[in-house]
């Protein structure tokens, strides 16, 4: 029997009103959803462990998760990390993609995922230098230049790619499809910026090559495998077919507990 789950992303519950945090959390009880999907940003650093915590105590089924860029803000990414790893030993039906590695949905369908990064390697990086990450994330705040900054972007991007690519074989010893949970779309093609005047300011924060790169490698050599990336970040829905056997789709912001933005993914 195919089950229903809910996917979200950038929820920025920080912003949110108790009380429309409280209606998502009732409206998602309501659903009795198989799982939910979270692609990150689901708050900030200040805020996402009793955020995520409060979803895990009110929802009673799995809760498949992964960060973005602005759940480290005024925080080290290592102390967010602890963190998440503190609540998956506190609530049974969490899973951190990252730590969770590969998890099975039924016989065919498995789920991995992690946050990725933004890489730089398209369009003009020097715009990164003006982001809310540069100034809010600790550990690229205290970094002394912007070259220092895209070195670290870029080897967060390629140990993503690696964790991915790595996953996505493992899972493809049991399974044909595999869904995979990043923040950051992993191809240009998946931004909303793709043909604006604005692409090369927006390119540089909008993409982990990386990770499109290596998914790319490993379905070659899969080629009757399936992996479909469900991505955010950029606030805007989008839907590519990169190849035969990869799709990526992005989903709209879910306006801080406001207007429902939900995709529904029946597996």
């Amino acid at each position: 029997m195919r089950k229903k789950y809910i996917w979200l992303t950038d929820t920025h519950f920080n912003f949110a009103f108790p009380w429309s945090l409280h209606r998502m959390i009732r409206h998602l009880q309501a659903s009795e959803p198989a799982g939910v999907f979270l692609t990150g940003d689901v708050s900030n650093g200040s805020h996402v462990e009793p955020n995520v915590s409060k979803l895990a105590r009110n929802l009673k089924c799995p809760i498949y998760f992964v960060l973005g860029n602005h759940d480290y803000h005024f925080r080290t990414i290592d102390s967010v990390h602890d963190d998440m790893r503190r609540l998956m030993r506190s609530h049974s039906n969490l899973n951190w993609m990252t730590e969770k590695g590969v998890v099975s949905l039924n016989e065919e369908v498995a789920i991995i995922g992690t946050e990725g990064w933004y890489d730089a390697r398209r369009g003009d990086h020097t715009w990164l230098k003006w982001t809310f990450d540069r100034m809010f994330t600790y550990d690229f705040r205290d970094l002394s230049c912007h070259k220092d900054r895209v070195v670290l972007y870029r080897k967060m991007a390629n140990e993503s790619a690696e964790h991915v690519a790595v996953n996505l074989e493992k899972a493809f010893e049991t399974h044909t499809t595999v869904y995979v949970l990043t923040h950051f779309p992993p191809w240009f093609e998946a931004t909303y910026d793709k043909s604006s005047w604005f692409v090369k300011y927006h390119l540089p924060y909008n993409t982990n090559t990386a990770m499109g790169i290596a998914i790319e490698n490993v379905m070659k050599k899969n080629p009757d495998k399936n992996v479909i990336v469900l991505a955010g970040h950029t606030h805007a829905n989008c839907w590519v077919r990169v190849s035969e056997n990869i799709e990526c789709r992005v989903n709209s912001a879910e306006y801080y507990g406001g207007p429902n933005s939900e995709e529904h993914i029946v597996i």
